[in-house]
């Protein structure tokens, strides 16, 4: 016999889960703190060194963590369906690869710009990168959609690859381009946080027409749904989460693939539950991964990249064999 778990409740457990990981990442990494010494601190202002450090360096990076992965669980979602491609994410599009070209300009001619300039030269490439694949596609024909967004990251990354060699730049891109949490500013935090928390929650709105566009074409309009302008509008938002996202910590891989899926699986397939559970799940995700890429070589990090690789390449070859539906 089967126990039906309420959704109420598995949206209680898994913030709980959360809740958990980011006591953890605050108190293990490479100097631990037992609990009574962040309770001393943080309750009876005890330990001033201490917690100065703590508020500088951890608590911005776990907040980041949970802003870009709920923004890159919610993107991976959303790509997933407007595409019906369950090996889709932010990357597919050309998302990424334009960020990381704007970036890689950035980077080479204006090195001092001010960190929100920088998040919006990041959506820009974002939005060209997208705004590219559509033009050169033209078409309702998403398996062309898909090839126009291959060939155009790849050649927007061969862009930034020769920009930064030409510009001497490489070392700086690669130290960016391998992505990463350390060094996320307070600040830095301030201003992508209403950026990202309002696209999430914007994407909310939008459950019934992202679901309507899993169905084909036909459908889809036979509903009244004009897919093409609310495809149009989706894949801005994702370039907004996706953008902002590049420009705090560079491009990290598999999270937009294999957060959908997770969330999937614990949720069901109805876009009401699925894309806040998306945002969940990826907040937990990149914040478990982070914690990883600081605790496992202690007091050395490992870039988080290899620690997503090491989840995200197994389960993208189980999606690709078993042949799961977004």
């Amino acid at each position: 016999m089967t126990v039906k778990i309420p959704m109420t409740i598995r949206f209680l457990i898994l913030f709980v889960a959360l809740l958990v990981a980011c006591y953890t990442a605050l108190a293990y990494g490479s100097v631990n703190y037992s609990f009574s010494f962040l309770w001393d601190g943080f309750v009876h202002g005890a330990h001033l060194e201490e917690m100065a450090s703590l508020s500088e360096l951890r608590i911005p990076r776990i907040l980041a963590a949970m802003l870009i992965g709920a923004a890159l669980g919610v993107s991976g979602t959303i790509m997933q369906a407007i595409t019906r491609n369950p090996l889709a994410d932010p990357g597919l599009l050309g998302v990424s690869a334009g960020a990381k070209l704007a970036l890689s300009i950035v980077i080479a001619f204006l090195p001092g710009l001010v960190f929100p300039l920088k998040m919006g030269v990041a959506f820009l490439g974002a939005a060209l990168g997208t705004l590219l694949v559509l033009a050169i596609a033209q078409t309702g024909n998403l398996f062309k959609v898909v090839l126009a967004g291959a060939a155009i990251s790849a050649f927007l990354l061969a862009v930034s690859n020769a920009i930064s060699l030409l510009s001497k730049t490489s070392k700086e891109l690669t130290m960016w381009t391998s992505g990463g949490l350390a060094g996320v500013t307070g600040q830095e935090v301030k201003l992508l946080a209403p950026v990202l928390l309002l696209a999430i929650l914007l994407s909310f709105f939008f459950e019934r027409q992202i679901g309507i566009l899993t169905m084909s074409e036909e459908v889809a309009a036979g509903l009244g749904v004009s897919t093409g302008r609310i495809r149009f509008f989706l894949f801005i938002l994702v370039a907004v989460l996706t953008g902002v996202s590049v420009a705090v910590i560079g491009e990290i891989a598999f999270v937009g693939l294999l957060v959908p899926h997770f969330a999937r699986f614990i949720s069901g397939t109805s876009y009401r539950v699925l894309l806040p559970m998306s945002a969940l799940v990826g907040a937990f995700f990149l914040v478990v991964s982070d914690l990883f890429s600081r605790i496992i070589a202690a007091p050395f990090e490992v870039p988080i990249i290899a620690i997503l690789s090491v989840v995200g390449l197994p389960f993208f070859v189980f999606i690709v064999r078993k042949g799961l539906k977004a």
